[in-house]
């Protein structure tokens, strides 16, 4: 009797590791999945759960991080799935809502998300999360309309009261108010906001234009020389801080900021006005001279001189040579390729019987044409009829 007492409790001694080993792999090895998770390996953390997950089950200890680790892989199809099933067992948890908004805004489907986002702030009106999302959802349908700022803005303003230190919402507030000419609220906005991140870009640079529609236009310098000293040395920082200075009359300092626009946005009738009116101030005339025909040139459209050739042949059509040569003629004050003098020239050579002007124009054609040097035929051609048209 002993001995059959040892030998059962041999067995049980030998039994009992394989009953622990197999209640460890009932569940997840907390462990294991941190490392995953510190390691952004979603879809080998997707793999490791798999092993404990039971379609027909209410494992929700599993589904869990399960349906979480598909979300982060980027399964979202997957990851939808076993959080709608989490949502039949638990419709009132407002984490597990935010993640099925959350799938839903990565899927492209805006409506559903901002649903369930709605649904959080049913259950919980000061949830500041859902606010956010769907405050940020609510701007992709602003059009702006006059009056109906508060409508519209009814998601951001609620976020913006739960947390004013949050800069995205306070950026994008304050910058649908200034859309709106509501300077004075989207400089309200901008204080607590940047008062928590005075070196926040995004508000630093709604800052710049709010203030000088402010008149503020101190604020506004030191604003926009903080936005250099952070390293933002862009167009819209550089204009604003130079109309800034142009504000208070100093055109040394805003001829200084203009002039340090590069690039294509060079190009640009405002800009060389604005240099221009700097320059008469420091009673510079000649580059004043330099920039207000800079600012004519930039203020003409390219195209001027081709509208005056079509115009031109347009009357040609009709018979209307003396206004056709006019509108050809008008045409050349501007900048051209050189192609109007052809059309100059054939009109007094075919219409106007006029070989002397024909000549003339021709031989502008030939010396104007900017693709004369490459096309060696078309300049022998030019060169034949002018000879034939002094015989």
């Amino acid at each position: 009797m002993r001995l059959i007492k040892n030998i059962f409790s041999l067995f049980l001694l030998f039994l009992l590791p394989i009953v622990l080993h197999a209640q460890k792999k009932s569940v997840p090895d907390p462990v294991k999945l941190t490392e995953y998770y510190e390691n952004q390996q979603y879809t080998d953390a997707v793999n490791y759960l798999q092993n404990f997950y039971k379609e027909d089950g209410k494992e929700v200890k599993i589904w869990r991080p399960l349906a979480y680790c598909y979300m982060m892989a980027g399964d979202l199809s997957n990851a939808e799935r076993i959080y709608l099933n989490l949502y039949a067992l638990e419709p009132k948890n407002t984490a597990l809502l935010y993640n099925l908004g959350t799938v839903n805004l990565k899927r492209g489907n805006l409506e559903k998300a901002g649903n369930y986002y709605k649904e959080i702030l049913s259950i919980d009106s000061v949830n500041f999360d859902a606010s956010k999302q769907l405050a940020l959802l609510s701007q992709k349908n602003l059009n702006y309309e006059a009056g109906k700022a508060e409508d519209q803005l009814k998601y951001l303003i609620q976020a913006n009261k739960l947390n004013p230190g949050d800069s995205e919402i306070a950026a994008t507030l304050s910058e649908a108010y200034f859309k709106f000419n509501s300077f004075n609220k989207a400089d309200e906005i901008l204080k607590p906001a940047i008062q928590a991140d005075s070196a926040n870009l995004h508000l630093l640079r709604i800052k710049l234009p709010v203030a000088r529609s402010l008149k503020q236009y101190s604020e506004a310098i030191h604003t926009g020389l903080k936005l250099l000293s952070l390293g933002d040395s862009s167009t819209l920082t550089l204009n604003h801080l130079a109309k800034s200075y142009f504000d208070l009359l100093d055109y040394k300092n805003a001829l200084n900021y203009f002039l340090k626009i590069k690039g294509e946005d060079t190009r640009n009738e405002d800009l060389s006005y604005s240099i221009a009116v700097c320059y008469r101030g420091l009673r510079d005339a000649k580059n004043g001279v330099k920039f207000f025909n800079k600012t004519i040139t930039e203020g003409i459209s390219p195209k001027t001189a081709s509208y005056y050739g079509l115009l031109g042949e347009a009357y040609e059509s009709n018979h209307q040579n003396d206004e056709a040569l006019s509108a050809y003629k008008r045409g050349l004050l501007f900048e051209n390729n050189g192609s109007l003098y052809y059309n100059i020239a054939l009109l007094y050579e075919n219409k106007l019987n006029d070989k002397k002007n024909a000549i003339i124009y021709y031989n502008l054609y030939l010396k104007n044409f900017k693709e004369m040097d490459k096309n060696p035929k078309l300049a022998a051609f030019i060169k034949s009829k002018i000879d034939d048209l002094k015989r």
